[in-house]
């Protein structure tokens, strides 16, 4: 299914969710961090908060869990980058894996519940920055509905207040909008649920889907539809790795099916859960000039 694996493009992808992790250890309580020098990778800059409400131990306080981002070099090409739960048994709570049928688009199978649960949680908050008609007598409005809804006002602000309004295409009915989404472990799950969600609306033009970690995120025939998308999808796992194996494949009882495609590799860190996992490991099989964290070297 689409573009084989290109190492230097996963890598880029990779480091605009280490960005997003970086922004929210510095300040875990802040719902919007500045993003600081090397956060965010050339070419893109940020545009927007993503907000999103966890399930650990019931709380229901929202966190900053990722960001959108814009090409700087053509300002029509965007990407979503979002994190993971900070640590496998925090992953772990996240997710209720029983099955229900995707809120977005409930044709398409079924999805676990906390993953369905969580991704009707997020919030996109758009950087001041990039409305300049915002004053403190008019504040920006907050975007409502779905997180692909909130999106598409995202987008018609930044296209509103565009120097150059964008070309629409009379097909689509709306200007060109590649988008590259990319994530770790649960952002994995919550971005192949954004391009289901897509599939449905058809608002943006997704290229590449990018994930790392990603866990089981629906059934087979969730699973089927998401492989029929002309995308290219590389899901890059570290068979070592205990996330990737959840939710179980158990027939009958659990069906649930990774989406194409898989890029697997055996990594040579040391022997822990939390080392196997880590977005260094990942990204060191990409490019091995790129280090492992110091805490997990053999």
């Amino acid at each position: 299914m689409g573009r084989p694996l290109v190492n230097s493009e996963a890598v880029l992808y990779g480091k605009l969710i280490q960005g997003a992790y970086a922004m929210f250890k510095r300040d875990p309580a802040n719902l919007r961090p500045e993003p600081q020098s090397g956060d965010i990778p050339d070419p893109y800059e940020f545009v927007a908060w993503i907000h999103m409400t966890d399930f650990i131990f019931e709380s229901k306080i929202p966190k900053f869990y990722g960001f959108v981002a814009r090409n700087k070099n053509n300002r029509e090409e965007f990407a979503v980058a979002i994190r993971g739960t900070e640590g496998f048994t925090e992953w772990w709570d996240d997710a209720s894996i029983h099955q229900v049928p995707f809120s977005q688009v409930p044709h398409s199978g079924r999805v676990a519940n906390g993953f369905d649960k969580i991704y009707s949680t997020l919030k996109i908050e758009q950087h001041p920055r990039t409305a300049p008609q915002v004053t403190a007598a008019a504040p920006l409005a907050e975007l409502q509905g779905s997180f692909g809804d909130q999106l598409e006002q995202l987008h018609l602000r930044l296209e509103q207040a565009a120097e150059r309004k964008p070309l629409i295409n009379t097909t689509k009915g709306r200007p060109e909008r590649p988008y590259i989404v990319t994530g770790h472990s649960l952002g994995a799950a919550l971005t192949t649920l954004f391009v289901m969600e897509n599939k449905e609306k058809q608002k943006f033009d997704i290229t590449t889907s990018c994930t790392f970690a990603s866990p089981r995120v629906g059934d087979m025939t969730f699973a089927r539809v998401f492989n029929l998308l002309p995308i290219a999808s590389w899901r890059i796992v570290n068979s070592w790795d205990l996330v990737p194996k959840l939710p179980p494949h158990i027939p009958f009882v659990l069906e649930f099916e990774h989406v194409n495609t898989a890029y697997g590799f055996s990594s040579e860190v040391k022997p822990n859960p939390t080392c196997w996992h880590s977005m260094e490991t990942y990204l060191h099989w990409l490019d091995a000039n790129l280090p492992v964290d110091p805490a997990c070297k053999p």
